[in-house]
């Protein structure tokens, strides 16, 4: 590795002040201290015999700056080829390497791509407040990014985006670092597989198929497992989305055959989930109901365990199974008080009232707390399921508001 990468002036006048040296001090018979400060602060080039006796002085090899040089090239390298892998064990094994170069990095071209490097680090590993915390500085250095630098940033920004729940913007940003062509081609499956995620979470299935395969495609060429069953796996729900269920099924077959092969715990639940969904679709009830109970078993959060609860009890309300049902009701009542699983929350308080023979209470608490919850945080899937529950329940007392939630259903587009 070249010099170049490293800023001699910067380094000499670190060590100096680690050493508590004078200007004078240090270059006292070597040059002047005007000449000195103007090296130090970037605004002389000194020649190499009094940089090496300035080194000399301060007791630094022009080999260890070399050295340090080459190492911090390596170890971006790989800490950038564990985060691709998305494998997080790694990646904060070769993050805690780069902090310890981190004095040297300061004093090198390599300032900005650390940043970066250590932005998308944070929120591979959901730390969202270091992650705010590096997006500011980068931020305010963003003028003196290289282009494919910039490019990089938006990406970034892009994912931080996702991690908010901004998707609109998100893919907005994303769509538009895919037609500016400059991120470096490294980073380019990655562009392919948030795109896909964020039409997957805007409910464009097709999209989220046809960036889906072209990301499944890059990961496949650099061999990248992980994100190749990540990407399988957001390929399954979207064909599950559009009832093309075959071809779900085989984006799962590939995963359950292949999960084994590396570690993806993090990943069974939401797989087996995912899955029973799938398979409940597919009238394949059974089998459904033992993948929602392997999601429970392998979950490695409380919200984890919550959802497939509530995805098994629901399966377990559509077969009759009430009591078994209702004892489950309870438990979800009770760890869905959080903001976070409010939907839950109201969903399963209309269900028990159901189940206990109120039907009449229970339309009352769909038609005024339910439904317009669902209708105010947009969840359309879910607003015109309930809606025709309602519109069904009104359909022989009372026409009129059963034609209106009819309506409300046909407004979106079911």
């Amino acid at each position: 590795m070249s010099m170049e990468k490293m800023n001699i002036g910067a380094i000499i006048k670190y060590h100096r002040q680690l050493k508590n040296m004078t200007q004078f001090e240090l270059c006292n018979g070597i040059c002047s201290v005007t000449h000195l400060s103007k090296f130090e602060n970037y605004n002389k080039e000194a020649n190499w015999e009094t940089i090496m006796l300035l080194l000399d002085r301060l007791g630094i090899s022009l080999d260890s700056i070399q050295q340090a040089s080459k190492k911090i090239s390596a170890e971006l390298s790989h800490l950038l080829d564990a985060m691709l892998s998305y494998d997080k064990e790694r990646a904060t094994e070769c993050y805690n390497r780069v902090e310890e170069l981190k004095e040297y990095i300061k004093f090198s071209n390599y300032i900005s791509l650390y940043h970066l490097y250590v932005y998308r680090y944070h929120l591979l590993m959901n730390d969202f407040e270091s992650a705010e915390k590096e997006r500011e500085i980068i931020r305010q250095i963003a003028n003196s990014l290289a282009e494919q630098e910039k490019a990089l940033y938006e990406f970034i920004n892009g994912a931080f985006y996702i991690i908010k729940g901004d998707y609109k913007i998100s893919l907005d940003i994303l769509l538009k670092v895919e037609a500016d062509d400059l991120l470096p081609s490294s980073w380019r499956a990655e562009l392919y597989y948030f795109i896909a995620l964020n039409y997957a979470n805007l409910k464009d299935s097709s999209s989220s198929i046809a960036y889906g395969h072209k990301a499944l495609e890059a990961f496949s060429r650099s061999f990248n497992y992980m994100r190749i069953l990540h990407t399988q796996f957001l390929l399954g729900i979207a064909y599950t989305d559009l009832s093309i269920y075959e071809n779900a099924a085989e984006q799962y077959r590939y995963i359950f055959k292949n999960m084994n092969l590396i570690n993806t715990d993090e990943l069974k639940s939401a797989m087996y989930n995912n899955y029973a969904l799938l398979l409940e679709k597919m009238g394949r009830l059974e089998e459904a109901a033992r993948h929602y109970i392997l999601s429970m078993d392998h979950a490695k959060t409380n919200q984890e365990y919550l959802v497939s609860l509530c995805s098994y009890t629901e399966l377990l309300i559509s077969q009759g199974e009430n009591e078994k049902a209702l004892q489950n009701i309870s438990e979800i009542l009770r760890e869905t008080k959080s903001g976070s699983m409010k939907k839950q929350q109201l969903i399963f308080r209309y269900y028990q009232y159901l189940l206990k023979n109120r039907k009449g209470k229970a339309m009352d608490f769909l038609e005024n707390d339910l439904l317009p919850y669902l209708e105010k945080a947009y969840f359309v899937e879910d607003y015109n399921k309930f809606a025709l529950s309602l519109a069904q329940y009104y359909a022989d007392t009372n026409p009129d508001k059963a034609l209106y939630y009819y309506k409300k259903i046909a407004e979106r587009g079911e």
